[in-house]
């Protein structure tokens, strides 16, 4: 095993994903390393190799395996990254440990139970799933280590309250704060060259990964019921990761349904870059979101198509309600979305006035430089260093 005895770290981050494989964990974490780590020496702990480093940053890539969930149906392997986990923060001593997902939350929480790793060193958690999703077991686990927890970080005040409750009932004080997730410096300026859209034709779009409770037969559904209401007018676009082999071919099934329904009318792409996400909403009138109900805990795709100008409907999946911020655009059914969708078609001044509130929205509220500045405090405040009190992020 190399060298890890290279002085301390205030920050040291933990995830449960590689930074190269896709995910919203994964590109809110690129987003925290890259607007702290000019402020704060910065550490991340992750499975899997990076491709794409940024300068002064410690990257930490501990096993072959990419992903938590495929180490650990390995007892072995996974004991023995518990261990190198352990080896890494008593030789680094971080101020703050930043975990960034259930499996590394609960591994350094343990460690931290056992005695194994200094007691002084602060424990902040951000959970990026949603409380409502998880089952009995999980949440107890989650109340069992939150005692050693110092803050709790949310991305919207819907999970945070759920959070509060849970935790109140069982008589654990903590911090917590809720620090809304951005986009990310990509969709920070908007350039009006890419705007494809013809007033004749509508552009309707989804995106997400290949999961079921992102609910991928009502997006298909709803295709079918506008290709009904709009015909030859209609164009359906989707952008689909793919983590293994079983997803990869019911999206591709999902593409030929679509594909056999809609002909050069439709698009579907698989596993694609965040540079071709950014152009994919450039292309897109109305961005649906379908997940289930309370399975989401905030919606990072919605953001994303905001900042493109564009209009978002979406079910009520929980986060993404607080973030879209109008009840209006909240269904239900594939016949809501459908009238709601040929709604803002036939009312083109009324689809503008959205598409523009919700650019001025997504700036308003979650920007890069918003994100950046409370992780820059959220860290300041915690461990409380000289002169490093209140930061703040610009861009220029």
């Amino acid at each position: 095993m190399r060298d890890i005895s290279m002085g301390n770290l205030d920050v040291l981050i933990v995830s449960d994903n590689c930074l190269d494989t896709v995910g919203g964990e994964q590109e809110s974490v690129k987003i925290i390393i890259k607007g702290t780590k000019d402020k704060y020496s910065l550490g991340i702990i992750q499975p899997g190799k990076v491709s794409r480093r940024e300068s002064g940053v410690r990257y930490f890539c501990l096993t072959e395996y990419k992903r938590m969930k495929h180490l650990i149906k390995n007892p072995v392997a996974f004991i023995l990254y518990i261990y190198k986990v352990m080896r890494i923060i008593n030789a680094n001593k971080p101020k703050i440990i930043h975990t960034q997902a259930q499996v590394s939350f609960f591994i350094v929480a343990l460690l931290k139970k056992l005695r194994l790793i200094s007691h002084k060193t602060l424990l902040i958690h951000t959970d990026r799933g949603l409380y409502l999703k998880y089952g009995t077991f999980i949440r107890n686990m989650f109340v069992y280590f939150m005692k050693k927890l110092h803050m709790l970080v949310t991305t919207t005040e819907f999970n945070m309250n759920h959070w509060k409750k849970a935790l109140t009932d069982k008589g654990i004080s903590i911090e917590y704060r809720v620090i809304e997730n951005t986009a990310g410096e990509l969709f920070e300026t908007y350039d009006e060259s890419l705007h494809k859209h013809f007033d004749d034709q509508l552009v309707v779009g989804f995106a997400g990964r290949y999961t079921d409770w992102k609910n991928w037969p009502l997006s298909v559904e709803i295709a079918e019921k506008l290709n009904e209401l709009i015909g030859d007018k209609l164009h359906i676009k989707m952008a689909v990761g793919c983590l293994d082999e079983k997803s990869l071919q019911k999206a591709k099934s999902m593409f030929a349904k679509l594909s056999k329904m809609l002909g050069s009318r439709f698009e579907g792409k698989i596993n694609i870059s965040i540079e071709e996400m950014d152009r994919f909403y450039y292309d897109i009138d109305i961005f649906v979101l379908t997940s289930k109900k309370n399975t989401e805990s905030f919606g990072r795709t919605i953001i994303e198509a905001m900042s493109r100008k564009t209009v978002v409907l979406t079910t009520d999946a929980g986060g993404p309600a607080e973030v879209l911020g109008n009840k209006n655009n909240i269904c239900t059914t594939a016949d809501e979305f459908a009238e709601k969708i040929l709604e803002y078609f036939r009312d083109k001044e009324m689809m503008n006035n959205e598409k523009e509130e919700n650019f001025i929205r997504v700036r308003q509220l979650y920007s890069f430089e918003n994100n950046i500045n409370k992780h820059l405090n959220l860290y300041a405040e915690s461990i409380k260093l000289p002169g490093r009190m209140v930061y703040e992020y610009t861009s220029y």
